[in-house]
C-alpha cells in the first residue's frame, strides 16, 4: 500500500480534540426547546445526503445522552437511524460469534476478569483440534462470521494462533461458503496480519477501552497491552506506557494497510466524560474512511462495556467505574454511531454485554452486526452437548481439576458477566421484527477474494 500512515500527532490529538469539542457544543447548548430545534436540523440534513455527520454535529446529538435527556429528541434520532439504517442494509442482519483460544494473559486491565493479578481466575488454552470440533458446530447453527478472542497471551500468538486460524476457516468455509474470521487479540504489526491474511483471516477487532491516554495507563499499568510487544512478538521492556497505548490506537491503521477490515470502539462509560470517548471513536473512524477510501472496508463500531467478572472478590467496578447508564443509553449511542458515518462505511456491533432486549432493539434500530450464543471462556461450545470435555481439548489449564472439564467447570472461567441467550431465540427475535440473517460478506464494500488457505484447502 502506498497511501502514506497517518501522522501519530493525530492519534495523540483524538481525545483532546473531542472533549473540547463536545465541551463547546455543551456550553453553548442553550434551552431544551433551541437544542431540539438544531437536533432536528441536523437529522433532515443527514437523511438527505449519504455523507456523515460533523464532529460538531455528532457532538450535539451526544449532548442527549446525560446532560439534556429531552425524550422526544432521543426518540428522534433512534427514529433517523432506523430509516437509515433501512436504507442501507434492508431487512439484512448479519450474526457472528466469539470463540475464546486462551484465557492466559500477561496484561493487568482493570477491568477484566482474565488480568494477569487474578490469582482467582480459571485458565485454559484450547488446541486446534478444538476449534475445529468448535467451528463445525456453531458453522451447523448458520453463523458466517467467528471471531478468535482471548488473554494476551503471546505463547499462544507464537504458537498456535495461525494453525488456528487456518483450521478455523477451512471447517467454516467447508458448511458456508461466506464464513469469515476475525481477530480479537493483542495488537500486532502489519507483517504480522498480513501473513495472517494468507492464513484465512478476514478482520481484526480492537477496542481502544479509551482514548484517553493517561486514564488508559491507569487501567492498563503493565503488559503487552501497556508496553506493546516488539516484531517478534516479545513484550518491550517497560517504558512510558505511550508505546502500547499508541500502538493500539494505530492497530485498525495497520490492519487495513494489511487488507483486512476493522474495528474500533471505546469503552462505554470508562472515562468520565464518556461523550468525549464515544466521539473520539467518531473523529478515528472518519479519519480512517477518509485516508483509506479506496481500499477501506465497512468499520465494525464495538460498544463494550465494564461488566462485572465472575470472581466477585476480585471486581473492582465498585470503586473505580463512573456512574454511567449503560443499558438506558445504549440504543440511543448506536443510533448516533450509525448516523455519524458515510453509508455503507460502519457496521454498529451491538453485543451480549446489554440484555437481549436492548441488543434487539438495537439491532432494529442501527446495527447491522451483533453476536449470538456468547460465551467468554475457551471450550465453551464444546460442551454444549451437555457431555464433559476431553483434557485433550486444552493445550494448558490452570486452576481446575483434573481429568475431563464439565461445562460448569469451563465456564468458571469466563470472562466476564454477560447475558447468555440461544442463537435460535436472537434469530426468531429478529425474525419478529421482520429481520433476517444474512452473511456480512454481502455488504463489503471492495471485492473480497478467496484466501489462499482456503483455495488450498479446496
Amino acid at each position: 500500500m502506498h497511501v502514506q500512515e497517518i501522522p501519530t500527532s493525530f492519534y495523540r490529538s483524538i481525545y483532546q480534540t473531542s472533549e473540547n469539542v463536545y465541551l463547546s457544543r455543551s456550553a453553548e447548548a442553550g434551552s431544551g426547546e433551541e437544542l431540539t430545534g438544531r437536533i432536528d436540523d441536523i437529522l433532515d440534513r443527514r437523511l438527505a445526503t449519504t455523507g456523515g455527520l460533523s464532529l460538531s454535529d455528532a457532538a450535539e446529538l451526544l449532548l442527549l445522552v446525560r446532560e439534556h435527556p429531552l425524550p422526544e429528541a432521543r426518540k428522534a434520532v433512534k427514529d433517523a437511524a432506523r430509516a437509515l439504517r433501512h436504507r442501507t442494509f434492508g431487512h439484512g442482519v448479519a450474526t457472528m460469534v466469539p470463540i475464546e483460544v486462551t484465557s492466559f494473559c500477561s496484561s493487568t486491565c482493570r477491568f477484566c476478569g482474565w488480568r494477569a493479578d487474578n490469582k482467582a481466575m480459571a485458565r485454559m488454552a484450547i488446541t486446534g483440534a478444538a476449534i475445529r470440533e468448535q467451528a463445525k458446530v456453531l458453522a451447523a447453527k448458520g453463523f458466517s462470521h467467528f471471531e478468535i478472542a482471548g488473554g494476551d497471551d503471546l505463547k499462544f500468538l507464537k504458537d498456535n494462533l495461525a494453525e488456528l486460524i487456518r483450521g478455523l476457516k477451512q471447517e467454516t468455509s467447508a458448511v458456508n461458503p461466506d464464513a469469515r474470521v476475525s481477530l480479537c487479540l493483542v495488537p500486532m504489526h502489519q507483517e504480522h496480519y498480513e501473513a495472517l491474511r494468507d492464513d484465512g483471516l478476514d478482520c481484526v477487532l480492537t477496542w481502544q477501552e479509551t482514548y484517553k491516554e493517561d486514564l488508559y495507563n491507569h487501567h492498563i499499568p503493565a503488559g503487552p497491552k501497556a508496553w506493546g510487544i516488539d516484531h517478534d512478538l516479545r513484550l518491550q521492556k517497560k517504558n512510558d506506557n505511550s508505546v502500547g497505548w499508541l500502538h493500539r490506537m494505530q492497530s485498525q491503521e495497520l490492519a487495513i494497510r494489511a487488507g483486512l477490515q476493522a474495528g474500533l470502539g471505546t469503552m462505554i462509560g470508562l472515562a468520565e466524560i464518556a461523550e468525549a470517548d464515544i466521539l473520539s471513536v467518531i473523529m478515528h473512524g472518519q479519519k480512517l474512511i477518509e485516508h483509506y477510501a479506496d481500499t477501506i472496508q465497512p468499520l465494525i463500531i464495538g460498544m463494550p462495556a465494564w461488566n462485572a467478572i465472575p470472581t466477585e472478590e476480585t471486581d473492582r467496578r465498585a470503586t473505580e467505574r463512573p456512574p454511567f447508564e449503560v443499558e438506558q443509553n445504549f440504543e440511543l449511542l448506536s443510533a448516533i454511531y450509525l448516523l455519524a458515518f458515510p453509508d455503507n462505511h460502519a457496521w454498529v456491533f451491538a453485543n451480549g454485554r446489554v440484555n437481549p432486549t436492548v441488543q434487539t432493539d438495537c439491532v432494529e434500530t442501527a446495527s447491522f452486526f451483533t453476536s449470538t450464543l456468547v460465551q467468554i471462556a475457551p471450550g465453551a461450545y464444546l460442551g454444549l452437548d451437555g457431555n464433559k470435555v476431553p483434557r485433550d481439548m486444552f493445550d494448558r489449564v490452570r486452576g481446575l481439576p483434573d481429568g475431563a472439564l464439565s461445562r460448569d467447570e469451563i465456564l468458571s472461567g469466563e470472562q466476564f458477566v454477560h447475558y447468555l441467550d440461544s442463537h435460535e431465540n436472537f434469530v426468531a427475535g429478529f425474525e419478529a421484527r421482520g429481520m433476517n440473517v444474512i452473511p456480512d460478506r454481502a455488504k463489503l464494500l471492495h471485492a473480497d477474494p478467496p484466501h489462499p488457505a482456503v483455495v488450498a484447502a479446496e
